[in-house]
């Protein structure tokens, strides 16, 4: 009985590994999670992230100075793209009824959003903000682009352009949206002010009922004290809030994506420089925050790349855990991330007058700590086009991502899907070849140990309830696990000092059992020593020794006598 138990077993997870092979083929060609795959952004430019690093397309219909809405379907076909001002189709043409839109445009903010609508495939909403003094036109709008017209290339319905939202009348910068937590409706936020008194969140709910009137929720920070709200950056699990304010102060915040509220939790100010203009960008697991920073005058151009450790919700902690990434860099930008992980970076000089670089930078691992981040400037080449101050908004109708906990090597790493729609079954490829069998599963929330350092690539295989099948894939970087030998217990002579080594590494902390946080401590007393050593994101290891020392000295060394 138990051999037969055995074989089924076995049979069991070789028709799940080929499953798994047969799968990983044939979306390796897919392009699943293929609504991210178009960018459009600066001097009339895109990025296609079929590839990797992603491919650069060329003469498109539009740029823009600031963010873009984009729309691509779940294969991966680009469908339409807007600055604000005008939409453009597939074909890089203006879509039919594709002008004129109310826009505050040739900024750097996020004044364009586009989504599509809850239960209808075929049309989508196209959010603007306008603050035009001339026109009177200001607050946010909204357009519906139905992908039926025009032989299927799109256009905005007629009699349905430029629709004032309704409690959108305050708002004059940037705009996003944030699925709901049921991740079927999505949320659409923005900062307001209706007086001069404060600066507020505004949340509007949109679900199959239409456009909500806004959830409002009150910052901590003062318009008296630092003027009004520029921008905003959240994390993709929708629970961290990143508002900026007057182009110094960050505020972070807590959001409930069930109820739209924000809660501001604590304020950091960049004291230093002038402060001319930033861009904020959460890392995948939401753990680590990059702000791209113009710190200097309006006749002077410094610009930096700061780090934080955004998983601590501690005002003291986050703002010691500041890293400068880059200081006094060639080029400010904007910041985004790309759905193979990265952090891209636009590049533009003397932004006051439109010093576009034709290059974009990368953060290659953005969520190892400090310089480990692999932040490289000027990577991708644009062919002689401008990368703009803004990269594109993408709300994800399908989509399936990975959240994992853990880094360390010899620790169970547990992983978990976030899917929609809800999937109908799961596969799991761990990228470690070396473990067999344990290299695959079809748990939901399975666990997985790398018994090896490097960079894995775990794979997760969706199937939905409806036969269409989807993947996600994420780089995971293990670490080396701490292994301090401090040897066997021993006894010594009183007088004779040890020396205990944990060995050195910089990028590793230390922590005596004496208090002492130095690789090597230097003892005379008998007692047990231990120590723990932690890797920046938290592998530890420990060991411990006993020491006896005995009464007396060491003898001195007897001279040889010669005959």
């Amino acid at each position: 009985m138990f051999l037969f138990s055995l074989l089924f077993n076995r049979v069991i997870m070789i028709r799940i590994l080929s499953i798994l092979l047969f799968l990983t083929c044939l979306l390796d060609n897919s392009f699943a999670q293929g609504e991210w795959n178009n960018w459009v952004f600066g001097g009339n430019v895109g990025l296609n992230f079929v590839s990797s690093p992603p491919s650069v397309f060329l003469n498109t219909g539009s740029g823009s100075a600031g963010s873009m809405a984009v729309i691509s379907d779940s294969s991966g076909q680009l469908l339409f793209y807007s600055n604000g001002e005008s939409v453009y189709n597939r074909n890089h043409s203006l879509m039919q009824n594709g002008n004129g839109l109310f826009c505050l445009t040739g900024t750097f903010l996020s004044p364009v959003c586009a989504a599509s609508m809850v239960g209808d495939e075929f049309r989508y909403y196209l959010f603007t903000i306008e603050g035009d003094p001339w026109s009177g036109n200001w607050g946010l709008y909204y357009s519906i682009v139905d992908m039926r017209l025009d032989d299927g290339l799109g256009g905005i319905v007629v009699g349905q352009k430029n629709i004032p939202v309704s409690g959108g009348e305050e708002i004059e910068h940037g705009i996003m949206g944030i699925r709901h937590e049921n991740k079927r409706d999505f949320w659409l936020i923005s900062q307001g002010r209706r007086t001069m008194a404060a600066n507020r969140y505004l949340a509007f709910l949109v679900d199959k009922d239409g456009i909500h009137e806004p959830v409002i929720s009150y910052s901590s920070v003062s318009f008296s004290i630092i003027g009004k709200g520029y921008k905003l950056a959240m994390n993709e699990e929708g629970t961290k809030l990143i508002g900026q304010f007057g182009k110094r102060v960050l505020e972070y915040c807590d959001f409930d994506a069930s109820t739209g509220q924000v809660t501001p939790l604590f304020t950091y100010d960049f004291a230093e420089g002038a402060g001319i203009e930033m861009h904020l960008c959460f890392s995948w697991s939401g753990n680590k925050l990059y702000v791209s920073r113009w710190e200097s005058g309006y006749h002077t151009y410094e610009y930096s790349l700061y780090q934080f450790d955004s998983s601590i919700a501690d005002s003291t902690l986050f703002a010691n855990s500041k890293i400068a990434i880059m200081k006094k860099g060639n080029y400010f930008g904007a910041l985004s991330l790309g759905k193979d992980g990265k952090i891209y970076k636009s590049e533009y000089d003397e932004p006051m007058v439109g010093g576009w670089n034709d290059s974009i930078g990368i953060i290659r691992q953005p969520e190892l700590s400090g310089m480990s981040c692999g932040f490289e400037p000027s990577v991708i080449d644009l062919h002689g086009k401008g990368s703009g101050g803004g990269f594109p908004q993408i709300l994800q109708r399908y989509f399936a991502y990975i959240h994992h906990s853990g880094f360390c090597q010899g620790a169970s790493i547990c992983f978990e899907p976030n899917t929609w729609p809800p999937p109908d079954s799961l596969w799991w490829d761990f990228g470690d070849p070396s473990s067999g069998l344990a290299n695959f599963s079809n748990d939901s929330t399975p666990e997985h140990i790398f018994n090896a350092p490097g960079i894995y690539t775990v794979k997760m295989i969706v199937r939905h309830v409806d036969m269409r099948y989807d993947t996600a894939a994420l780089n995971l970087t293990i670490e080396p696990q701490p292994m301090p030998n401090l040897g066997p217990d021993r006894m010594v002579c009183q007088d004779q000092p040890v020396i205990l080594n944990a060995g050195f590494n910089p990028q590793w902390t230390y922590l005596w059992s004496t208090g002492e946080t130095t690789p090597t401590i230097t003892v005379t007393n008998t007692g047990t020593y231990s120590v723990t050593v932690t890797s920046p994101n938290g592998c530890t290891g420990t060991d411990e020794v006993v020491l006896s020392i005995i009464p007396g000295s060491t003898p001195e060394p007897k001279p040889i006598k010669h005959n």
